[in-house]
């Protein structure tokens, strides 16, 4: 396991990701507290110190997955490790403990990517149980870190009702967010951020382009919004064209 960075869990066992999708700290223009909140906590877990269950929420395509691949890469050495694991699978949960604790070498995130719940969703109770803790205690080299495009990762309904037992359970959904003690936002970007990640990139693949700015701003329009993977797009779109 030393020379892989990342796994999935799959069947009752870790599946090796050898080609791995790397980011570099330098590509994330426009992140700087982003990284520094979820390195912090990062850099104690790997230093054996206290840690705390992360959940990055917010606008997609805003570099919340990014910012995790860029720590991997970064603290690897350190003995950094993830594990890609699906809601759905909540219930092996503790299996995939059973195999962390026995490689005390390494520090793993237990990776929730994109979670969201259905307001009938029972998956959520089961999750929410697993960032409560339950009887078993959690092996101290592993912490979770969940992504999601949803602030709540539940559809809330509370304000369109006055049954007080409505409002009382979407409250408890609502309160999932919560269970995570640290809660990174991603929120809209500005024209300004956006043009930067776009002209990082366009400096990166060597293109001088007259009016890129108004290109780059076109090109976020037809596709409902800017983002970090937006300005990517644009860029990679530019080379192409001239390719």
């Amino acid at each position: 396991m030393s020379g892989v960075r990342a796994f999935r869990w799959r069947n009752g066992a870790l599946d090796s990701i050898e080609d791995m999708d790397s980011v570099h700290r330098t590509d994330l223009v426009g992140l700087e507290n982003q990284i520094e909140a979820a390195e912090k906590n990062i850099r104690s877990f790997v230093s054996g110190g206290a840690h705390l269950d992360m959940l990055l929420w917010g606008e997609r395509g805003a570099g919340k997955s990014s910012i995790i691949k860029m720590l991997l890469t970064e603290y690897h050495e350190a003995g950094l490790r993830a594990v890609e694991f699906r809601q759905e699978d909540i219930d092996e949960l503790h299996a995939l403990n059973s195999t962390i604790r026995r490689d005390s070498k390494h520090y793993y995130i237990i990776y929730f990517d994109d979670i969201s719940f259905d307001r009938n969703d029972v998956l959520f109770r089961r999750f929410k149980s697993v960032l409560e803790g339950g009887l078993e205690k959690r092996p101290a080299n592993c912490m979770i870190v969940a992504t999601s495009n949803m602030r709540h990762m539940v559809p809330d309904k509370a304000a369109d009702t006055n049954d007080i037992y409505d409002r009382d359970e979407e409250n408890e959904k609502i309160s999932l967010k919560s269970r995570f003690a640290i809660n990174i936002g991603f929120y809209p970007m500005r024209r300004e951020p956006y043009l930067s990640i776009a002209e990082h990139y366009l400096k990166k693949f060597g293109l001088n382009i007259d009016d890129w700015q108004r290109l780059a701003e076109n090109y976020a329009m037809d596709r409902g919004g800017r983002s970090g993977r937006i300005a990517k797009q644009f860029a990679v779109q530019m080379l192409l064209d001239r390719s």
